[in-house]
């Protein structure tokens, strides 16, 4: 069995914004989508955000020429498994799930269809395992908000074939997006490794009492959050000298977080239900704040600085081709 290397017909299976994202960026760019939601009524809904995002983005990026494809919502897994090239989950972040979508779409695995899953963290050796289609189950994880964040890590499980790994990148660039490849399916793959290192020192530094959550967020906007989109941490430090960051780490990371588990500080407000914005309070009142505004400014930074980065052709655009 080939596994297909010219996708043209997509599968997206999820109407949350990662799948609703997806599904956008495979039509503006060309391609025959399916959109599967499992819940009826909920599709018109997905279908009104989905026109509501297209909106935002032509405006966003004017006189950009697009080439829409076909758009199909359904309820029905049944044309996803009979025509899909390719087919991209968005779905519940459980292993048990996942897997069993790809067991549901065994004709479209037989007829040689990419199965990317767009997880944050768990497994594709095990997901391409357990599913019994290791050569074409890939990790695509896109990151948020994913109509605008350019970069996808493309996650290559033990089993997954090099063919399939070459077609997922071409995918990624054809909808516009930069894809980097993940050699070793290591737990939070890239970026949430980072990310993650990043969060766990900072919720130490406001347990420890050496500033306030307003305080290290200020830094972090105000200072290496201005140069990351065009100096990376490695480049960073080629910058400063080795020696000097050989000197910094003799005594500073023998000081910083090494917990192996959630913090002190963490463990206690989720133990209160202070989650964060959706329970009203976390490490800020969400009472006294605005999450959408908060949001929109994120978006049209993130729009911004995209702008930029492609004027400078440091950041991809969509192709101007249609599908092969």
């Amino acid at each position: 069995m080939a596994i297909i290397s010219s996708p043209r017909t997509i599968g997206v299976c999820g109407i949350g914004q990662i799948g609703l994202a997806l599904g956008l960026a495979c039509w503006r760019s060309g391609y025959r989508v399916w959109l599967y939601g499992r819940n009826p009524q909920k599709l018109e809904s997905a279908r009104q955000d989905l026109a509501k995002m297209d909106q935002w983005m032509a405006s966003e990026f004017p006189g950009k020429t697009l080439h829409y494809g076909e758009l199909v919502y359904t309820s029905d897994l049944g044309p996803i498994d009979r025509e899909a090239d390719l087919v991209v989950e968005g779905i519940a972040e459980d292993m048990a799930v996942k897997v069993g979508l790809w067991e549901a779409l065994a004709s479209a695995a037989a007829r040689g269809a990419i199965l990317c899953s767009t997880t944050s963290g768990l497994s594709i050796s095990e997901m391409g395992k357990l599913s019994g289609f290791p050569a074409q189950v890939i990790g695509t994880r896109f990151w948020n908000p994913p109509h605008l964040m350019p970069l996808v890590e493309v996650v290559v499980g033990a089993g997954t074939a090099e063919e399939t790994v070459q077609t997922s990148m071409r995918f990624c660039r054809h909808i516009g997006k930069e894809p980097v490849r993940v050699n070793i399916d290591a737990p939070g793959f890239i970026g949430n490794r980072m990310l993650h290192a990043m969060w766990r020192e900072a919720i130490s530094i406001v347990e420890r009492g050496i500033a306030s959550a307003e305080d290290v967020d200020t830094v972090a906007k105000m200072t290496f959050g201005l140069r990351l989109p065009v100096v990376g941490p490695l480049e960073n430090m080629d910058l400063v000298g080795l020696d000097l960051v050989h000197t910094i780490h003799s005594y500073l990371l023998a000081d910083l977080s090494a917990n192996h588990g959630p913090g002190q500080l963490l463990n206690e407000l989720v133990r209160k239900g202070q989650l964060g914005m959706k329970s009203g309070s976390g490490f800020y009142d969400w009472s006294k704040r605005a999450p959408a505004t908060l949001i929109e400014a994120r978006d049209r930074q993130i729009a911004r600085e995209l702008k930029r980065l492609r004027e400078e052709k440091h950041a991809p655009d969509l192709g101007d081709d249609k599908p092969d």
